[in-house]
């Protein structure tokens, strides 16, 4: 009996913390345009510096410009096109 309300305690738990999460996430900023080409751009650089191989920079510019948009306190972008 114990065991079971814990767990109901937790997943709950778990499920206001999600609830929480998505909305705090909806609430971010987008960027300005310009700091997202501004981020590509030092991406870019990286991406060059570390020599990586061509199939791989899409998805590590996505990721690296996410990585800062997030630090500085902006939504995600779904893509850099």
């Amino acid at each position: 009996m114990q065991h079971s309300r814990l767990t109901r305690t937790t997943l709950t738990a778990m499920l206001i913390s999600g609830t929480a999460m998505s909305f705090s996430a909806a609430a971010l900023p987008q960027a300005p345009v310009n700091d997202v080409v501004s981020l590509k751009e030092a991406c870019q650089q990286i991406a060059l510096e570390d020599q990586l191989p061509e199939s791989e920079v899409d998805a590590f510019l996505l990721d690296c410009v996410n990585d800062q948009l997030t630090e500085m306190g902006y939504e995600r972008v779904a893509s850099l096109d």
